[in-house]
Formats: C-alpha cells, sequence, structure tokens
C-alpha cells in the first residue's frame, strides 16, 4: 500500500461507517483495568484497539476483548538510542508485534527509523528538558514516504501539565506540514494509559482541526489509515507470506 492510496474523504456521508482504531492505549498492568478499559472503548465506539506493551498479550484476552466487540492487537514502542540499537531491536520483535512505533529523540535514529520498512509509526515525544525537540522534518518526512512509515499524533502528549503546550503546537504544525507535503499517512492516537485518558474517537480526531488538517482527513487518521496499516501487517505475519502478494505455498 502506498501513501498515496491511503483514503482522503471529501464527503461526510461515509463517517457513519468508519471503524474507529486507537492505534495507542498504554498497558495499564493490570488485568482488570485493562478489561475495564476495553468495555469503555466499545462503549465509545471504538472498534480496535492497539496495546502499546512490552509484551504481546495472550489470546485469552484478544477473546475477552472480541466478546466486547474489540479487536485488540499488539504494539510496542522501541526507544533506542542509536542505529545499532534499533536494528537489534526490530529484528527482535519485528515478528511479535503488530504495530511498531520508535520514539526518534536523535535524528540519527529518526533517520533510520524512516527509511526502515519493518517500522510502522514514527512518535516524536514533546520536549521535556533543555535539549532540542527532534521533529519530522522535509528529509525524514521524505524518507518516510517511500517506506510507508506513518507519523502520529498523540493526545496524552498535548495533556502533560509539564509540556510547553504552545511551544509543542508549534512543533506539530511544522511536523504535519511537512508530513503534508511529502505524504507520509498519519494517525491519531489517544496514548490513554487508565480508563480516565480515554476519549471518545471524533474527539481524539478533533484536535488535528486545530493542527491545520481537514475534519475528513482527522477523522482518517483514526479509523481508515490505521485499519489499513494492521491489515497490511498481519499479512505479513501470516505463515508463508513473502513479500506484498507473493506467499510460500506449502
Amino acid at each position: 500500500v502506498c501513501p498515496r492510496s491511503y483514503p482522503h474523504y471529501d464527503s461526510g456521508g461515509l463517517t457513519d461507517v468508519r471503524r474507529f482504531v486507537d492505534l495507542n492505549i498504554r498497558d495499564p498492568g493490570d488485568t482488570r483495568v485493562l478489561t475495564e478499559m476495553l468495555e469503555l472503548a466499545s462503549k465509545l465506539g471504538f472498534k480496535g484497539i492497539t496495546l502499546s506493551s512490552e509484551r504481546p498479550q495472550p489470546q485469552m484476552m484478544r477473546n475477552k476483548a472480541l466478546s466486547v466487540g474489540i479487536d485488540l492487537s499488539n504494539r510496542i514502542d522501541l526507544r533506542p538510542r542509536s542505529t545499532n540499537e534499533l536494528s537489534k531491536a526490530l529484528r527482535r520483535v519485528r515478528r511479535k508485534f503488530e504495530i511498531i512505533a520508535v520514539c526518534c529523540e536523535n535524528k540519527t535514529v529518526s533517520r533510520q527509523a524512516a527509511k526502515d520498512h519493518r517500522v510502522d509509526i514514527l512518535t516524536f515525544p514533546p520536549l521535556r528538558t533543555n535539549k532540542s525537540r527532534v521533529g519530522l522534518d522535509r528529509q525524514g518526512a521524505a524518507l518516510a514516504s517511500k517506506s510507508n512509515c506513518a507519523y502520529e499524533i498523540c493526545l496524552s502528549d498535548l495533556l502533560e501539565p509539564s509540556v510547553d503546550r504552545a511551544r509543542f503546537l508549534i512543533d506539530l504544525k511544522r511536523d504535519i506540514s511537512n508530513a503534508i507535503h511529502e505524504g507520509v499517512p498519519m494517525v491519531v492516537s489517544s496514548g490513554a494509559g487508565s480508563p480516565l485518558q480515554m476519549r471518545e474517537p471524533r474527539a481524539i480526531a478533533s484536535i488535528t482541526n486545530l493542527l491545520g488538517i481537514s475534519k475528513d482527513k482527522g477523522l482518517d487518521a483514526v479509523s481508515e489509515i490505521p485499519r489499513i496499516i494492521l491489515e497490511r501487517n498481519r499479512e505479513k505475519l501470516r505463515l508463508g507470506f513473502i513479500s506484498p502478494g507473493v506467499k510460500e505455498v506449502r
């Protein structure tokens, strides 16, 4: 799936049939709380949830999610300090998780992650120290577009009390401008780690209006684009997959 083939709807009528997916729910570390979050996600209107955790969820939890109408998938967020760390981590986790995100805190790692086809999502955290924030510049966006890597906007980053929100919004707008210019697919997620941090899908998508993204593209970022990414990766994880459209027959 090339970036240009991602949907760009201009008809509000299609929003009624969207299947909303939150690609970034953080593992609360408590099965009871996670069950509550899955039930709440269903009530809020989600059809899919991707859980960010160091370990994949067992089939039992996937079955529990399905019982409340939620398709549960697994995600890992890598925070490598070097390209060597990134390569080792990708070899270790690619076959274990449906979504691999890389938190880019230095430019060298962000460049390598952007061009690696094993990386699904690039995240650029807000500035929390005196260091300069790494963002999605034009060169990084061009690399991400070629490798079909998505750029993530995470609502929880904007809600952190320690973040300089005005400065971070300016940075996000610059990142998004570069992503749009180079055709990088964008996803927007909640980053929720508890039921209280969860939001309904249209509320998550609405933050994109402040960042210069149209209503329909904002809704795509929490529905169609996450769905396409998941479908593509699940195809890769199936036995016999060699490359898109090519399978080994046994």
